[in-house]
C-alpha cells in the first residue's frame, strides 16, 4: 500500500519487498531498442527444499560449478531448522532451473546452513550493547559476482543491509537501509563475519575492508523510532567486462526509498565502483562507489560519493502513463545483440481513490544501452506476457507474481545472456508467504 501526499506517493513499505512510488509526467527518452522485443512463458512451478522459507527475498544469483550441468543458485531467505529460522543467504543447486536442493559443502550448520547473516535477527530485542551497524537486523544479497581482477574463487556480494532498531509499530515496513559489500576468497563458502576489525569498532558503516556499506543516504540513522523506510535498497550488481576502455566497473542498480528530507522518485538509481583493468591493475581495500546524479541541465554523471552523496534516476521515462513505480532492476549483457539490457518491474498504481495508492498490476519491462558509463538507456519496453494483477489481501503487500526477476542463460558467463534462458522470481506476498517460480524468456531482434 502507498500513502500519497500532495500528488506524490511515498512508501511505508519494507524496501526488501517493493518500493511503490508515484511518478506522473516524465520526459521521454530515445527509443533505441524498439527493434528488439522480449517475451516470457507462463509461470513454471519451482521445487525448493521444504525447510526454506521466504525464498526469494532479493534477486537471485547464478554461478557455474565444475560440473557444466549444475548451477549454483544463491538466494536470500530463511531456513527452518529445529523449530528455529535462520537467515539470510543460502546456496542451492539445480540442473533444470525447476528443481533445487541445498548445495553440499556450503553453509554453517550452526546458522542453519546459511553462508551469510547479520549481527542480530529481526526478532532479537533492541537492547543489545555496542554500535548499531548498517546491517544489524538484515543482510541478504541482491547479487554475488566474480571479481575478474582477482583469482577464480574471489567473489563480491552486494547486499541489502537493514536497521530495524528502535522498533517501529510498522515492523519490517520501517527502518534504515544501505547497500552492503562483502568479499569471499574461497568461492563463496565463507564470508566475513559481522565482527569489527581493530580500529573500526565504533564505525557503524563497516567491519573492515571485507564487509562494509558501499552506498548510503546522507547523514546517519536517527536514534528515535523510524515509521517509514529510508535508504538505498533492493540492489543487484553487474561487472562490466565489455567496457571498451579495458576498465572493470561494478555497477549497482537500486531503488531510492526516500530520506527524512527527500521523497522517492519511483525510478531506478545507479552507483558504480572501479575494480581495476584488463592490464592487471586492481583496486585494493574498500571499493569506492560513486552515485549517478543529473545536474541542473539534466546531464548526468558519476559525481556523488556512494557513501552519503546525492542521487538521481538514470531513466526518467515512465514505464506506463500515470501513477507507477519502477524497480527490482537487473543488468545483463546480451552477447547476441551486443547491448546491455536492464530488466525491471513496473507496478501500476491506483491513486484515484484518495490518500492510498494500491498496486493494481505488476509487469516486467526492459531497456537497452550501448554504454554503462554514459547510462544511455532507451525507452522502457514491455516484456510480453509478463503482466499480472496484484491481489490485495488486507495485510502485507498483497499477492504479487514477478518480484525480484533474475535472468540467466545456461552456459553463458555470469551476467551474460543470449536470446533465450530462464528467469527466477517471487510469487506471493513480499512481506509474507511466498514461493520461487520460473519463466523462460525469448529475445527477438526484428
Amino acid at each position: 500500500m502507498i500513502f500519497c501526499n500532495g500528488g506524490n506517493a511515498w512508501g511505508a513499505v519494507r524496501s526488501l519487498a517493493m518500493v511503490l512510488c508515484l511518478a506522473i509526467g516524465a520526459r521521454a527518452q530515445a527509443a533505441e531498442g524498439d527493434a528488439i522485443t522480449m517475451s516470457v512463458s507462463n509461470d513454471l512451478a519451482a521445487k525448493i527444499p521444504g525447510s526454506l522459507k521466504y525464498v526469494p527475498d532479493e534477486h537471485v544469483s547464478f554461478l557455474p560449478t565444475m560440473d557444466p550441468a549444475v548451477t549454483d543458485v544463491i538466494v536470500a531467505g530463511s531456513n527452518l531448522v529445529g523449530g528455529r529460522q535462520f537467515g539470510d543467504t543460502f546456496v542451492l543447486q539445480t540442473r533444470d532451473f525447476r528443481n533445487f536442493a541445498l548445495a553440499p559443502d556450503f553453509g554453517d550448520a550452526r546458522h542453519g546452513r546459511a553462508i551469510f547473516w547479520p549481527p542480530h535477527t529481526f526478532e532479537t530485542p533492541c537492547d543489545y550493547a555496542g554500535v548499531t551497524h548498517f546491517d544489524e537486523q538484515y543482510a541478504a544479497p541482491g547479487a554475488i559476482v566474480r571479481d575478474p581482477t582477482r583469482g577464480p574463487g574471489d567473489l563480491i556480494m552486494v547486499y541489502e543491509a537493514e536497521i530495524h532498531c528502535p522498533r517501529s509499530s510498522n515492523g519490517a515496513a520501517a527502518g534504515w537501509v544501505s547497500v552492503g559489500v562483502a568479499r569471499s576468497a574461497d568461492g563463496g563458502r565463507t564470508w566475513p563475519l559481522p565482527v569489527s576489525r581493530p580500529g573500526v569498532e565504533k564505525d557503524w558503516l563497516e567491519y573492515g575492508d571485507g564487509r562494509y556499506a558501499g552506498v548510503t543516504l546522507p547523514g546517519t540513522p536517527p536514534t528515535d523510532r523510524l515509521d517509514k523506510f529510508y535508504g538505498d535498497s533492493l540492489p543487484s550488481a553487474f561487472v562490466d567486462d565489455m567496457d571498451p576502455t579495458g576498465d572493470y566497473y561494478l555497477y549497482v542498480p537500486y531503488q531510492f526509498t526516500g530520506s527524512p528530507t527527500t521523497k522517492p522518485d519511483a525510478f531506478i538509481h545507479m552507483a558504480r565502483a572501479k575494480l581495476g583493468d584488463k592490464s592487471g591493475h586492481r583496486v585494493e581495500g574498500r571499493l569506492q562507489f560513486a552515485k549517478w546524479r543529473a545536474n541542473s541541465s539534466g546531464k548526468g554523471g558519476w559525481t556523488e560519493d556512494g557513501r552519503g552523496g546525492l542521487e538521481s534516476a538514470v531513466m526518467t521515462a515512465p514505464c506506463v502513463p500515470g501513477a507507477m513505480a519502477e524497480g527490482h532492476a537487473q543488468i545483463t549483457y546480451n552477447d547476441a545483440l551486443k547491448r546491455y539490457m536492464m530488466t525491471f518491474t513496473c507496478t501500476r498504481l491506483n491513486c484515484e481513490a484518495g490518500p492510498t495508492c494500491p498496486a493494481v498490476s505488476l509487469s516486467w519491462y526492459f531497456s537497452t544501452a550501448t554504454s554503462l558509463a554514459a547510462q544511455d538507456w532507451g525507452r522502457p519496453q514491455l516484456i510480453e506476457n509478463s503482466t499480472r494483477p496484484v491481489t490485495a489481501t488486507g495485510h502485507g503487500m498483497g499477492l504479487m507474481d514477478g518480484a525480484y526477476a533474475s535472468f540467466m542463460t545456461p552456459g553463458r558467463e555470469p551476467g551474460h545472456i543470449g536470446m533465450t534462458g530462464y528467469a527466477l522470481f517471487l510469487q506471493g506476498d513480499p512481506l509474507g508467504a511466498r514461493n520461487m517460480a520460473a519463466r523462460t524468456f525469448t529475445v527477438t531482434a526484428r
